[in-house]
């Protein structure tokens, strides 16, 4: 019906025309009447409706407020449905004379552009602003807490993108509408309301409370804007609230952080950081990142300086180390939290959290003397959770968690305080040393918990250190399976009453020494070293052995001739040095250098005569005798005291409630030597890395200046950081060596020799 009406009203043969005119059609084929029909039906409709929008218009004054906007809402629909219609019922008026007059430049648009401009001409401009007072009326009274229908608001704004611009015949479908006549007056209007209510809320309460005022506030108008503004603007609308609601508090909004941070309210800081987030990187992350590092910077800083306060640190390496790596993870650990609940783990800040923590980690109180840093602590804690009979520090995991779990998270916690060292290469040396006194000492705890610290640090370092560390173990393995293959090849030849286990170690992967001095061993261990020799020269042949008799250990029985109770049976069982066992098996001979074999209490030898039966040097010697005396198991003629002039029998009498005696413990590693050795190594092995990694950037570069190899230099090493006078002393090694040569007419500049 709908259409029917409107074709026959267009094209009835004799209708009116503006002036009172009447026209009939004329053949159809005429090309010339067809244009005045076309023209005369596009002015026909654009007559009819204009006539019917006023009618709207004029019932529109009818309603006010909501009653307006449900009135337009109506209005819209039904119109949007009829323009819909007669687009398609002159579809073949678009596609002919409409489309010919557009080709020609003439100001004629297709029927459904036609349509949305009569509205906005005869209809929305006659009642924008009373449309607009109720929509901002409807918005005000929500933003108050009244209830409306916020549906009313989003139909109209909808209204205003489908009208589009000015320029519809075109068909451009821009949006001078929405912005002209609703967005900016809009945003003006809410700056104000907004403005007023800031006033009013900090006069009532706190710039806390207006933290939290201001983040609901906000978190309400982006959820309504995602659904009435169009999402062009919603860029636009956002940042004048923010503006208003942010930007004029920023400094008192920033001065709170602090206070958060030392309170760990979580909660507040991740409201204040979405709020500051939404004034960008500069005005409003960057302060906070500021202040973040600082503050972790000195947090961590109080941390290690309470624990050098602490009497328990004072108490050994092992317990100063613990105390150290503790108080950096518990800082570490507390603010990687809060990076993560209250700031979704930002990069910037995270950024700032890695900054503050290497700052502190290697600068702080405890590692103000260069034999204290803090690679060579973690490598001693690491040591501690690794080493048989420290189970207090391993102790210190989650309650019912295995000990293997506790011991991953705990060597998984070293390694993140790993990543923050400076100097990785002090870590992985010292590391190392330990690493292999306890393979060789048979002290790890546990095979999985080496394995498991070999493979973290190969994420971190990659395969150039831990491929040593692998080499370690495997020598490890291997000297097992050899070792029970001399037994089982010796069970029914060899009439010792003892076990006898030797580890084959490469020299090039173990960070070990030859010892300093010579050893004569007891005759009955020198029969057993040369039978593994001339066993393990069958499968391996043409390998030149070095002793590290300075880390060989054996256990030894001993029966006092004046013992009484259990210890007059069962004798007392040391597990001693190797140097102690050759000392100690000169008072079990039947004959010797000394005096007294015949004696009940056994020989009596001097100083003198221990050195040349064992050979030891004078120091190593005295150090041994030292152990046993303190021990008790020698008596000295100088009152106990082991002297180069004392003479030493066996303590006939000797008593003690431990049936068991770990004698080779009790003479601890000088630890400023290690510390030394240490130090000695990591400059030899930083001086090579500069070097190569010097030829490696004049190989790819040919030529360089100084300053330019120098900076190259420092960006190209990442294991720790290299000083210019480090780099200075490499670049004259390498020139001495004929891998670098000075130029000739600038001796600033540096040319590469093949």
């Amino acid at each position: 019906m709908q259409r029917s009406g409107v074709y026959n009203f267009c094209t009835s043969l004799k209708s009116s025309l503006p002036g009172g005119t009447y026209y009939t059609p004329a053949d159809a084929s005429s090309t010339v009447h067809g244009s005045m029909y076309g023209r005369q039906l596009y002015t026909r409709l654009n007559d009819h409706v204009s006539q019917y929008m006023i009618q709207v218009a004029e019932k529109s004054r009818e309603f006010s407020g909501d009653d307006l906007l449900s009135f337009y809402n109506r209005e819209w629909i039904k119109y949007g449905d009829a323009a819909k219609t007669i687009h398609h019922i002159f579809d073949y008026l678009n596609r002919h004379w409409i489309q010919r007059e557009q080709d020609e430049g003439n100001n004629v648009c297709d029927i459904n552009t036609l349509m949305f401009r009569l509205w906005r001409n005869n209809f929305f401009m006659d009642v924008r602003n009373s449309l607009l007072e109720s929509v901002f009326s409807l918005m005000k009274r929500i933003r108050d807490g009244q209830v409306a229908d916020l549906n009313l608001v989003k139909s109209v704004v909808d209204s205003f993108v489908s009208l589009g611009s000015d320029d519809m015949a075109s068909g451009s479908k821009k949006m001078e509408v929405y912005d002209s006549y609703f967005l900016k007056p809009f945003i003006e209007g809410s700056r104000q309301y907004y403005e007023a209510e800031c006033e009013r809320v900090l006069k009532e309460g706190s710039i806390r409370n207006y933290m939290i005022w201001v983040f609901d506030r906000l978190k309400e108008e982006d959820d309504r804007a995602e659904m009435y503004l169009h999402e062009s603007s919603l860029r636009e609308f956002g940042d004048a609230l923010n503006k208003v609601l942010i930007g004029k508090q920023r400094a008192s909004l920033i001065s709170e952080f602090k206070p958060m941070l030392q309170a760990r309210e979580k909660d507040d800081l991740a409201r204040l950081y979405e709020l500051l987030k939404r004034l960008g990187e500069t005005a409003g992350l960057e302060p906070l990142r500021d202040t973040f590092r600082s503050f972790v910077e000195d947090a961590g800083l109080e941390a290690v300086k309470k624990v050098c306060g602490e009497q328990e640190a004072a108490e050994g390496n092992a317990n100063k180390s613990r105390l150290f790596v503790q108080a950096l993870l518990s800082v570490h650990e507390l603010y990687s939290s809060i990076l993560h609940d209250s700031f979704k783990d930002d990069p910037g800040l995270s950024k700032a959290l890695d900054h503050a923590c290497q700052k502190f980690i290697n600068e702080n109180e405890m590692c103000a003397g260069k034999d204290n840093n803090a690679a060579r602590l973690l490598a001693n804690y690491c040591d501690t959770l690794l080493r048989k009979g420290n189970a207090t520090a391993r102790a210190a995991g989650e309650a019912g968690a295995s000990s293997e779990d506790n011991l991953e998270k705990q060597l998984t916690q070293a390694i993140c305080v790993y990543r923050y060292l400076k100097e990785q290469d002090v870590f992985q040396v010292a590391y190392g040393r330990f690493f292999a006194r306890r393979l060789v000492n048979e002290q790890s705890v546990s095979s999985h918990g080496e394995e498991m610290m070999i493979s973290l640090l190969k994420e971190v370092s990659g395969m150039d250190f831990t491929s040593r560390l692998s080499r370690m173990f495997s020598d490890i393995t291997v000297s097992k399976e050899m070792s029970e293959r001399f037994k089982e090849t010796m069970r029914d030849k060899r009439g010792d009453d003892f076990e006898f286990d030797m580890k084959v170690l490469n020299t090039g992967s173990w960070p070990l020494k030859a010892p300093e001095t010579k050893l004569k061993l007891p005759a009955e261990l020198d029969r057993a070293v040369d039978q593994y020799l001339e066993f393990y020269s069958k499968s391996h042949s043409g390998r030149r052995f070095n002793w590290l008799w300075q880390y060989s250990k054996a256990e030894i029985k001993m029966f006092f001739p004046k013992a009484t109770g259990p210890a007059a049976k069962t004798g007392y069982l040391f597990q001693v040095s190797t140097y102690q066992l050759a000392i100690m098996m000169l008072f079990n001979a039947e004959s010797g250098p000394g005096t007294g074999y015949d004696s009940e209490d056994g020989p009596t030898l001097t100083f003198g005569q221990i050195l040349t039966a064992t050979e030891l040097d004078k120091d190593t010697a005295l150090g041994e005798l030292e152990v046993l005396c303190k021990a008790r198991v020698f008596n000295t003629s100088d009152g106990n005291k082991a002297t180069d002039t004392a003479q030493y029998t066996l303590n006939s009498g000797y008593k003690s409630k431990r049936m068991r005696m770990n004698l080779a413990g009790l003479r601890k590693p000088d630890a400023k030597k290690d510390a030394k050795d240490i130090q000695k190594s990591v400059d030899q092995d930083r001086s090579m890395s500069i070097q190569a990694a010097i030829v490696r950037i004049m190989k790819a570069r040919k030529q360089l200046v100084h300053r330019e190899l120098v900076q190259a230099t420092i960006e190209i090493i990442k294991l720790f950081h290299p000083q210019i006078s480090d780099i200075k002393q490499a670049i004259s090694k390498l020139i001495d060596n004929g891998f670098l040569a000075r130029d000739e007419d600038n001796r600033d500049v540096y040319n590469y020799l093949a």
